[in-house]
């Protein structure tokens, strides 16, 4: 039985604004998904809940991905755990006509001082209604409460560039959470921090856009789902840790994933029989971002990284001896298998063909 390899690379049939004579050639990546199978392979096109599929858990469609305590979990693993936790990203709303269009990445996130200054002023006022704000990193900052709220809310990266109007959380407690980021908005606007933003020409930070709200889910009897996860994203990490499962950044290339030990059983041989995730961000920020270079060289840099020990290109690599699940986070599988490397008659697939397409340009493409 060989070594199993998930591999999942959310963003990888985009959408980004990169017409098809852009897209890299990426030899390695086509030839696999060529000869793989397609299958239905998680009950979710988008990559949190893929990412809550592949560790064996299946939120409740019609209510939040609870990626907010997770999240958590890999930023301040030491913190206390509390009864409901969701995500509080410092947004900046932008008024365009009469409409509010929320816009957050690199380009509007704070430094230290700022999270700081500005969290500590919203958690004056919000704790007197039970609520606590907290910034483990400048960039991602969380609510917490011990009154779960009954509210359904979007994601950030469904809302960003867009107006916010019909986005904004939904439910029995709607209302009342309305008053609350309300509330939030005029404290700060006129707080110092925005002030001096303002004065230099920054974007303010006047919103926060709450998402990914639930507690953690109860883990399974059964054995993890994998042995290790290399990855730098905070759900992939916090979904690990909460099931005991070593992480690690990914090296240099797939070879190292093969030559590195493991962390729970160091004597086991690299290449024996195991299943371990690796999780390729890089091209689902740039989608977030609309950025069709950084994509393409995400693109280009995976390519790379998947020819394995060496930098082959075109021939043998690692991936030619493994189980390998490709998760695109579009609710399909590719499923590659040894024996695959057989079938010839299978074209290569073009990353080009269908780019940007609501399907995730899957149509047309090889596969069973």
């Amino acid at each position: 039985m060989s070594r199993r390899l998930d591999l999942l690379v959310p963003g990888l049939f985009g959408p980004v604004p990169v017409p098809p004579a852009a897209v890299p050639p990426t030899p390695v990546l086509s030839r696999l998904m060529g000869r793989a199978d397609r299958v239905p392979g998680a009950d979710a096109t988008d990559p949190g809940r893929t990412l809550f599929h592949l560790f064996g858990y299946a939120p409740a469609p019609e209510r939040d991905c609870p990626s907010a305590p997770y999240c958590r979990l890999a930023d301040d693993p030491g913190a206390p755990p509390v009864a409901y936790v969701l995500h509080a990203e410092p947004v900046h709303l932008r008024p365009a006509r009469d409409r509010l269009v929320l816009f957050a990445g690199h380009d509007f996130a704070p430094d230290r001082a700022e999270a700081d200054a500005l969290v500590a002023l919203c958690n004056q006022h919000l704790g007197t209604e039970g609520l606590r704000l907290e910034a483990p990193t400048p960039t991602r900052w969380y609510l917490l409460t011990d009154r779960p709220p009954d509210l359904v809310t979007q994601p950030l990266a469904d809302v960003l560039g867009r107006p916010i109007a019909g986005h904004l959380p939904q439910g029995p407690a709607a209302r009342q959470w309305a008053r609350y980021l309300n509330e939030i908005q005029m404290l700060l606007h006129q707080s110092p921090v925005n002030q001096r933003r303002e004065a230099a020409g920054i974007p303010t930070l006047n919103g926060l856009w709450l998402w990914g709200g639930g507690e953690r889910l109860p883990v399974s009897a059964a054995p993890a789902p994998y042995a290790r996860v290399f990855s730098a994203d905070p759900l992939a990490r916090g979904l690990a840790q909460a099931q005991g499962i070593p992480t690690a950044p990914l090296p240099g290339d797939l070879g190292g994933v093969l030559a590195t030990p493991d962390a729970v059983n160091p004597t086991r041989d690299p290449l024996a029989t195991g299943a371990d995730l690796i999780h390729w961000s890089g091209l689902w920020e740039a989608v977030l971002a609309a950025d069709g270079a950084s994509w393409a060289a995400s693109l280009s840099a995976l390519e790379e990284w998947l020819s394995g020990r060496g930098g082959a290109k075109g021939g043998a690599t690692p991936l030619c001896g493994l189980d390998v699940n490709l998760y695109p986070a579009k609710g399909e599988c590719f499923r590659y298998r040894p024996r695959h490397r057989y079938r010839l008659w299978r074209r290569p697939l073009d990353l080009a063909q269908g780019l940007g397409d609501p399907g995730g340009g899957l149509t047309g493409f090889n596969g069973t």
